[in-house]
């Protein structure tokens, strides 16, 4: 896990479709967004999607237990990007999942690998370097991996059986205009 917002914070609602999310920005480079529903994760994931198209090459880590709720906002975002949902699966087995989308989105799943060397050896940082997206679960196990502009999402949750959600995303002062992108959106 990764660890918890801090400092002051400045909370804010924003409107998409017929949803009303609460947000929160801690400093400038974490966010913390509560989803209600599983729609209001379905909209929050098409907002991250159209953000992320803008400039990719993109990665994002994202870091949750069982149950959070990862490889369904994988495929939720993927969904909005043009991908059919029954294409998107959580790829513990297979490691690297290409997503027909465009961009083409990378699913990657780190919960069985063991080590850095083994995360490496996928040819990890060829993903990271195409003009694609490349979206790790688990990506907190191999941090020292990770490019320095990674976009972690945080997935927490308090019952797995709840559609609730609170998101925290982090580094955001890497991705230039991303924060104000996202509060516009």
């Amino acid at each position: 896990m990764l660890q918890k917002p801090d400092g002051p914070s400045s909370k804010s609602n924003w409107k998409m479709n017929n949803s009303t999310l609460q947000y929160e920005f801690f400093n400038d480079d974490t966010c913390r967004v509560t989803l209600e529903t599983l729609d209001d994760c379905k909209s929050f994931a098409h907002t991250i999607a159209q953000i992320l198209t803008q400039k990719p090459p993109r990665t994002v880590g994202l870091v949750g237990t069982l149950g959070a709720g990862k490889t369904q906002f994988v495929k939720f975002l993927a969904e909005s990007l043009g991908a059919n949902a029954q294409d998107v699966i959580s790829p513990t087995f297979v490691l690297i999942h290409p997503i027909n989308t465009s961009p083409q989105i990378y699913h990657i799943d780190a919960y069985r690998i063991h080590d850095s060397d083994e995360f490496l050896e996928l040819g990890i940082e060829e993903l990271f370097e195409q003009t694609a997206i490349t979206i790790i679960e688990w990506a907190d196990r191999f941090i020292e991996c990770m490019p320095k502009n990674t976009l972690w999402i945080e997935l927490l949750c308090e019952d797995p059986l709840s559609q609730k959600r609170t998101l925290v995303l982090r580094n955001l002062t890497k991705l230039p205009g991303f924060k104000d992108q996202l509060s516009k959106s």
